[in-house]
Formats: structure tokens, sequence, C-alpha cells
């Protein structure tokens, strides 16, 4: 860079007064250390020079953001990070089937509870609540059958039991998000979740973003929420919310509701862009002003503020079409975001100077939504046995690691194995080895895709964590 401003150090300074003074022979000639016109000296030659140096880098600063003001190129903001809650009640029991059988499905009605299991017939119960009064004895009988297991949770009048007309439990959730069916009592109806429910951690409020039933029978609903304050904050791990057990707290009290957890980790949370990020993205942008080019339109369309990425399918779905897929960490696009993305695609008549429209003349565009693919991941890991630290703690860990590596993979940016080890190592130092055993490959996402898995999705991540046994 050229020199625009010229500074001094505060060496130069002194000598250049010493010159001054010794030159115009004015007398003072004592220019030792501790001498009077020294310190006079030096102190002054201090000042200046910082405040030489502090003006040349404000300019030096000031350049750029002028450039980018006046081209109306403005930083990326914040973004907040989003996830899934899920306000709960507390079921009567919860049971849960080991057996063989494919299929085990529950029926309760006004009289008995009874189960049909397919592929194993032997498995099926009955239990009339006439013999067995109490939650507590269905939970007894149940719990001596060989193949199931029941946990009491509320000891009522077994007859008060929600009505199911043959529910599956093999690969329910309960109430703890671990496996195994809820049954819940007649007295629990529908519950509706607002938009803008609210829980608070760590004094961050999150609110829910879309409308939720918890149904009658049911012991809770995922909840889509995101983080109020902006930035990595809140990328939080799974169970960091957990209001049964003091973590966070609810602020929307709404009869029914007693808990509310976060089962999967929260992500996409990031800080402004840097001067350094804006410089690149500036120099990008430079280098796709040609509209009408899929660098150009890509490159204006990223610019938008909530746009996480964006790809263009070209020649889709047909000749003279292309497709603009845009991912703002949803399934969906909102009439917001889609009318942003049509001013600067098309331009905006009322405002040439800054929407002047990138699309190209005679060819057809479609803005849609990614696809999502749903991603399972099962994994292995193993601590060291002279290691203390809890394997809960380990699973959690490397449980949010993955999912946030997944849920924060741009469109089109693949699921790759090596990776999914490199965060998972470096979830918890307590991590000695870790295997995957699914998938057996990347996953390989297209150019409309982006990859989700946790709550709100049919991805799930799988942690077994065990002490290793052979070094």
């Amino acid at each position: 860079m050229s020199i625009i401003l010229k500074v001094y150090t505060k060496d130069q300074l002194f000598d250049m007064f010493k010159g001054k003074i010794l030159s115009d022979n004015v007398g003072l000639t004592d220019f030792n250390s501790g001498s009077k016109i020294r310190t006079l000296l030096e102190s002054n030659s201090e000042i200046i020079s910082a405040i030489s140096i502090d003006h040349k880098e404000a300019i030096y600063k000031a350049i750029p953001i002028a450039l980018y003001e006046g081209f109306g190129f403005e930083k990326i903001p914040a973004l907040s990070s989003s996830g899934f809650i899920r306000p709960y009640r507390k079921p009567a029991i919860w049971i849960k089937y080991t057996g063989s059988g494919t299929s085990a499905k529950v029926t309760t009605n006004a009289t008995d509870i009874s189960s049909a299991v397919i592929g194993a017939p032997a498995d099926a119960f009955s239990f009339d609540y006439a013999t067995y009064d109490k939650t507590s004895d269905i939970v007894t009988a149940i719990d001596a059958l060989s193949n199931w297991s029941a946990t009491l949770v509320k000891d009522v009048n077994s007859d008060t039991l929600y009505q199911y007309n043959a529910e599956e439990v093999i690969g329910s959730m309960n109430y703890l998000y671990g496996d195994g069916f809820d049954l819940m009592l007649s007295t629990d109806p529908a519950i509706t979740v607002p938009v803008g429910y609210s829980v608070t951690i760590d004094n961050n409020t999150i609110l829910t973003t879309s409308e939720q039933t918890i149904l009658a029978g049911d012991s809770g609903v995922q909840c889509p929420a995101e983080f109020q304050t902006e930035g990595t904050v809140g990328n939080i791990s799974a169970n960091s919310i957990d209001t049964a057990q003091g973590k966070g707290y609810i602020n929307s009290v709404i009869d029914g509701i007693e808990n509310v957890i976060n089962d999967t980790a929260f992500s996409g949370g990031a800080t402004e862009e840097t001067d350094e990020q804006r410089k690149t993205r500036f120099s990008e942008s430079v280098n796709s002003l040609n509209a009408g080019t899929k660098d150009g339109i890509l490159s204006a369309i990223r610019t938008i503020a909530g746009v996480r990425s964006a790809g263009m399918r070209t020649s889709f779905p047909f000749k003279g079409t292309n497709t603009i897929i845009v991912d703002d960490g949803t399934e969906t696009i909102s009439a917001e975001l889609l009318a942003a993305v049509e001013k600067v695609l098309y331009g905006d008549p009322n405002d040439i100077i800054n929407y002047p429209g990138k699309n190209a003349e005679g060819i057809g565009y479609t803005i849609t939504a990614p696809t999502i693919v749903d991603v399972n991941i099962s994994v292995s890991v193993l601590r060291l046995p002279n290691v203390s630290v809890d394997l809960t703690e380990i699973s959690t860990d490397v449980q949010t690691s993955i999912e946030q590596y997944v849920n924060t993979r741009g469109l089109g940016e693949n699921v790759l194995l090596s990776e999914i080890i490199r965060v998972a190592k470096n979830s918890n130092a307590a991590v000695y080895d870790i295997t995957i055993s699914s998938p057996l490959s990347n996953i390989a996402i297209s150019e409309n895709e982006f990859s989700k898995t946790g709550s709100g999705t049919s991805g799930t991540v799988n942690v077994t964590v065990s002490i290793a046994t052979s070094i």
C-alpha cells in the first residue's frame, strides 16, 4: 500500500526537536537523561508519536470501510443458533419391549391393558384393571414378564390411563428420551405450544419459531426454536436445557407442561463477519460482478442477511431454466427471504442503483429450499480405564460435536467419515479411540441438498461409550 500518512517514532521526533533547538542556538545544551529539557522533549515525542500512529491506523481502517459502505457492501451480521426444544409432561408409567418380535403394539381401554406382538406371539400380555387396581400394580405385573419392563412415574388408578388403540412400542422414545412408550392419563388433553414459547438458559432466551401441539396421550413435542442472542453462545450441546435438572427455566407458563429439554444440539450460531472475511468476500464479489453469470448471481444472494449458503442447478428442471437453492438453516424459505432473493435477482425498479438485477435475460429461475438429507450415524467410543471422566459426559460431548458438524455443513457438502472422527475425538479429551459402525462410507450430498440429524429430523446420532480393555 502506498504511504498515505507518514508518522515518526518517539525517538525520531526527539532527535528532530533536539536538532531544532541546537540549530537555533537558544542556549539549551543539556540533553542528558534526567534533564528537564530532555524530559519535556521525550514526553511530547511520545504523545505526538502515539497520536500519529493511531491516526494512521484509523485512516487505513477507514479507507476499505468507506469503499465497502460506498458500494453498500455491508458486513454479514451475526447469526442466531437454532435447534429444537421439547416441552413435556410426565406420563403415569412407561414400558419397553426387548424381545425378538418385530412389532409390539399396546392397547389400553377403560377396563384393561393388553399387547399384541408380531414374530413372538408368546410375548403378548393382557391385564385386567379390576385385578390390578393401581398403576404400580400394573408396573409390577408387566415388569415380571421376561421381555417387558415397566417404570412407574405416577401411582394412580389404572383405569385412568389414556385409551390407546394399538400403539407401537418398538422404536418409541419416552419422556426421558430413552427407549420406551409413555402411557399418559385420560386427563392429559392436547396442549398448543405457540410461536414465541420462551425458555431461558444462562441468561439467554430461546423462543419457539412455529406452533406445535402436544397431542392428547403424548408426553411432549419437538418445537423448532432459536436463540435470541446472536453468536456462537447459542451452539449448545444436547441436554444443556433441562429444567427438570435445574438447567434453565420456563418463561411461558402453560398449564400441563412441566419441563423443557433439548434432546439434541443447537447449531448455526455465528459471530459477525470480520474485516478480513469481508475483504475476502468483497474480492470474490468484484470478480463475479457480471450480471447473469452463476457466480455473480450466487455471490449477490449470499450477501442477503440470513442466507447461510446458496447454490444453482443449471438447465434444471429443463433447458432454459435454472434452479437456485437457498439455505437459511431451515427446511423452507420464508416469504420475507424469498422476496429479498427475488429483489436481488430481478432488481427493483424503484431502487435501480442498489438493486439493478442479476438475472440473465431469457432464462427462467426457480427459487427453492434445499432437500434435507437425514443422516444416521452410529459410533463406538473407548475411554482409558485410568481416566476418571463420566461415560455419559463423553457420550453427550461426542453426540453434540457430531450433530453440530452435520447440521452446519453447507449446501452440497458431503458428510465425511474422517471429519466425524476428528470432531468426535476433539469433543472430549477422554476420548481414546472411536469406531464408526454406520455409515460405512462418506455420505454424498448433492448440490441441492444439505445434511441434517437430530431433533426435528429422522436422523439420529447414536454413541456407545465403553472402557478400553487393552491399549
